[in-house]
């Protein structure tokens, strides 16, 4: 007599990522403010301010930092953690070229905002 196929869990879905204000702090880090929506960041990064997209997919996380930041200026660059900022940088897009001033932060696994 066969065996019944032990059932497949279906796979595990994160929430999808927050967009929070964010301001830097000491040792590089990325203080997280209030919760705003993807309209709201992108009026923020043109006026030369930072936001943090928090959550728990790192794709997810990269992938709304990157279209927010292209929807505020369309010329972007990535940046990973700069040592030189702190321990507790996080990677970031920002315009290329500048300004506007400001950074569009995203959290990784071992990376987060405080």
């Amino acid at each position: 007599m066969a065996k019944k196929p032990k059932p497949v869990p279906p796979p595990e879905v994160s929430p999808p990522p927050e967009i929070h204000e964010a301001t830097l702090g000491d040792d590089g880090a990325v203080v997280r403010g209030g919760l705003i929506t993807q309209v709201e960041a992108v009026a923020r990064r043109q006026a030369g301010l930072d936001v943090v997209v928090c959550g728990a997919n790192l794709t997810a996380n990269r992938r709304l930092a990157r279209d927010i930041e292209q929807a505020a200026g369309g010329s972007y660059v990535l940046h990973p953690p700069h040592p030189t900022a702190g321990t507790y940088s996080l990677p970031h897009y920002q315009p290329d070229p500048r300004p506007p001033n400001g950074h569009t932060f995203y959290e990784t696994p071992n990376r987060k905002a405080f």
